[in-house]
């Protein structure tokens, strides 16, 4: 049996609510870079570049990635520092000129807001066609390899996929596991935990003024 696809992401990501356009364009655009890189067959190279763009860059550099999404800085500002950061002739690692240059298409439509849109929705794409599902796990805390293994075996036996497997911490959680299996989310944090007490609390409270209430009107 093949050993399962796991990766671990020792940073808190960026907490971002879920948004519907955005979705949809970084569907549109993952798909266009999809395109350009299987005719270039460089597409595993690519997807892996833009998880370390994600992991490596904009999750540790907030500011950096701020700075790409703000309507503030003008898109000359945006190019200088894309060619700054990721084409500088130094830097023993640079970024490969097709992701570059997607950036910059992307960037000139004034939609470096949508990255991590994209990024998602290009491993989705690419999993699928690797007959793996893609699934991303927070946490609080760093889970062990081992664990880790036996969390995406669990889940290739469930899905009866191979399971590309992404793991974050998230200390916002408390506890638990939040669990994301493409655009559908399985939250069993301490966090999530603990808001639906305090509704319940919340609903039982009301349940017994209302009752009580009742009682005088009756009496």
């Amino acid at each position: 049996m093949a050993e399962p696809n796991t990766q671990q992401e020792p940073r808190s990501p960026q907490s971002v609510p879920f948004d519907s356009g955005k979705a949809y364009l970084g569907t549109v655009y993952a798909k266009a870079l999809l395109g350009v890189t299987q005719n270039a067959g460089n597409t595993a190279e690519v997807v892996a570049e833009f998880d370390s763009l994600v992991a490596d860059v904009l999750d540790r550099f907030p500011a950096f990635d701020a700075t790409l999404s703000s309507l503030r800085v003008s898109p000359e500002g945006k190019l200088a520092l894309l060619d700054k950061a990721f084409n500088n002739a130094q830097l023993s690692s640079r970024m490969s000129v097709t992701l570059l240059n997607f950036l910059k298409v992307v960037m000139r439509h004034g939609r470096l807001d949508c990255l991590r849109a994209i990024h998602r929705a290009l491993r989705q794409l690419h999993d699928a066609l690797q007959g793996r599902v893609a699934v991303e796990i927070r946490t609080a805390h760093a889970v062990g390899k081992d664990e880790l293994a036996l969390i995406a075996d669990k889940l290739r036996r469930t899905t009866g996929l191979d399971v590309s497997l992404l793991a974050r911490v998230d200390p916002e959680l408390l506890g638990g596991l939040v669990v994301r299996v493409g655009d559908t989310v399985y939250d069993g944090s301490v966090r999530n935990q603990l808001s639906r007490m305090r509704e319940g609390a919340i609903d039982a409270t009301l349940r017994t003024l209302r009752e009580t209430a009742q009682r005088f009107v009756t009496n």
